[in-house]
């Protein structure tokens, strides 16, 4: 267990300095052992303290979570990638009024010059694969993390509230409402507030 003692009477100065000392000690600990416990410790501290974590951290851990994946992990990871991004595509062309065919078609030229790239029939079933997933699991979906990630304002949606009341759309922090009279600096288009959609896009002729 990690605990951090504050200062008394309450001093934030105070306590962001011990915070950085005390972050410093594991950051020469971690690399003159290359412990990950050290890692983990240094995280406990920085959720006790309630502070940003540093830098340094997130970096190490960063590092200690790629460099540690199995080539098995790696390779699912980028047949999911590959799923998604045949996905997207089709989504993309059929959002934009191509029929079926055209679509799988443009798609495959598309994504000729890339290793998502596939016959007509593999992209149709990609497409179908992460689709079916999406609908039948929603934010459970192995593929949902994917989508999302490449498209933080497009559905499936999974939007949340920070503790400071900031709004967030997929992990990504939404601008404040403009109140009438404000100035407009710059227009957004977001999409609606649900706890989580799936089939906005979906038209009854896909396949």
């Amino acid at each position: 267990m990690v605990a951090f003692v504050r200062s008394f009477p309450p001093d934030p100065k105070v306590d962001a300095e011990n915070f950085h000392h005390k972050q410093a000690e594991y950051e020469a600990a971690y690399h003159r052992t290359g412990e990950p416990f050290v890692l983990y410790e240094a995280l406990l501290h920085a959720g006790a303290a309630e502070q940003l974590t540093p830098d340094w951290l997130v970096t190490a851990v960063g590092n200690a979570i790629m460099g540690n994946r199995t080539k098995d992990t790696a390779e699912r990871f980028k047949e999911r990638d590959r799923h998604v991004q045949r996905y997207r595509c089709v989504r993309d062309l059929r959002k934009k009024g191509y029929a079926w065919s055209d679509a799988l078609n443009l798609a495959a030229a598309k994504l000729e010059a890339t290793n998502a790239a596939g016959m007509p029939s593999t992209i149709e079933k990609s497409y179908m694969r992460v689709k079916h997933d999406l609908e039948l699991a929603g934010r459970e979906s192995e593929y949902f993390f994917l989508v999302a990630r490449s498209d933080p304002t497009v559905v499936p949606v999974c939007v949340s509230q920070t503790k400071s009341g900031e709004t967030t759309v997929n992990g990504v922090i939404q601008p404040p409402k403009r109140s009438e009279g404000d100035p407009i600096i710059n227009q957004t288009v977001e999409p609606p507030i649900v706890g989580l959609t799936v089939g906005g896009y979906y038209r009854a002729s896909d396949h």
